[in-house]
């Protein structure tokens, strides 16, 4: 059977770490801890969880509207609340906005755990009942690197364009805004970008993304850059996570190709990521800020989600077991270095799946693609 996926609600940092450490079990994922803010509904949308697990607190306003949204508008996702304390009056309340069970914070791991499945059992029975078809569940991979050159763009691309041609419903958001290269790499010259986005009057939706979006040979949909470096000061962090999940009901999967280096919109991205591929060179400096980069992750409380792909991969000194225990980060992919495929393709602006479909490069990014 697939995970149970949870999306946690809380504004207390200790709380998440609580919960998730009582759900510590093979049949549960965490998708995401989430702020209870007015992007919280629209994000637990995007991440279409089993279970959402809202933690009470009478500071934060809109806890029961965000569980009536959820109840009414997303069949499928059973809510459990948590609380401090419990009287009937709270009960009650919860019982109004679609909350299937309260538990006290205190709480123990098998407790939390029959409660979960319980609820799950039962939200999965009522959709059986009313027809309810399977959701589909979008995936957010960001490709980043911890500097420039490292082939980050080109990884992205390719994968994006496999999973397009494979028939998949999917979209590529280009994050590096000041120097945005996705654009050159699939021969595209749109009329719009993230930026003039930006600029719609009132409120930001999938009507307005649609518009901006280019639409590349192989099925592909890409919200590009902006044109000119100091456009990108109009994009902040804010945004960058609207139109992540805005996109999210719509896609299969969101790809995005981030700048090296750590700022506002970047952290942004990464949080509401559920892969984030790092890209390395097999080189010592590569390897250094690789661990740099993992430590900010670390601290962000990020680092689950990173896995690392090695490009340009020759034997030498540094070599793939050294990333591996210097990082303790999974390595899914090992690419060769094919300058032969690479830089033809970045001339042409064809990406070389579509180009070179046969060369030992693009059978391995096929190879990734079909594993996620």
């Amino acid at each position: 059977m697939d995970k149970i996926k949870i999306v946690i609600v809380s504004g207390n940092i200790d709380d998440k770490i609580k919960i998730k450490n009582l759900l510590d079990d093979d049949d549960f994922a965490i998708s995401a801890f989430l702020e209870y803010d007015n992007m919280a509904g629209l994000k637990i949308f995007g991440y279409k969880p089993d279970i959402v697990i809202l933690v009470y607190d009478k500071k934060e306003g809109g806890i029961f509207e965000l569980a009536e949204q959820i109840y009414s508008q997303q069949q499928g996702i059973s809510i459990i609340m948590l609380s401090a304390n419990i009287d009937v009056e709270l009960l009650k309340t919860a019982m109004q906005y679609g909350i299937k069970q309260i538990l006290s914070l205190e709480t123990t791991r098998s407790e939390l755990k029959e409660a979960v499945m319980k609820s799950y059992n039962l939200e999965k029975k009522r959709s059986s009942e009313n027809g309810s078809i399977k959701k589909s569940r979008s995936k957010v991979i960001s490709f980043f690197g911890g500097k420039g050159g490292t082939g980050k763009t080109t990884i992205a691309v390719n994968t994006a364009v496999t999973l397009a041609l494979s028939g998949k419903k999917t979209v590529i958001i280009d994050a590096d805004l000041q120097f945005g290269d996705v654009t050159i790499m699939l021969n595209l010259d749109p009329k719009n970008t993230i930026y003039e986005l930006t600029q719609e009057k009132g409120e930001l939706n999938i009507d307005n993304i649609k518009s901006a979006v280019a639409l590349h040979g192989s099925g592909l949909e890409v919200l590009a850059a902006p044109k000119s470096p100091e456009l990108s000061e109009y994009i902040n962090e804010k945004t960058i996570a609207l139109i992540i999940n805005i996109l999210r009901p719509y896609f299969e999967y969101i790809i995005i190709d981030l700048p090296p280096g750590f700022n506002d919109t970047t952290i942004s991205a990464i949080e509401n990521s559920d892969i984030i591929n790092m890209i390395a060179n097999v080189d010592i400096i590569s390897l250094r800020n690789s661990k740099v980069c993992m430590g900010i992750l670390e601290a962000i409380r990020q680092s689950e989600k990173v896995k690392l792909i090695l490009n340009r991969n020759i034997d030498g000194i540094i070599g793939k077991k050294d990333f591996e225990s210097i990082l303790g980060t999974e390595i899914i992919l090992c690419l060769p270095d094919d300058s032969r495929t690479i830089l033809p393709s970045m001339n042409k602006g064809i990406p070389f799946v579509m180009g070179s479909p046969r060369s030992a490069i693009s059978k391995n990014i096929k190879a990734y693609a079909a594993s996620i």
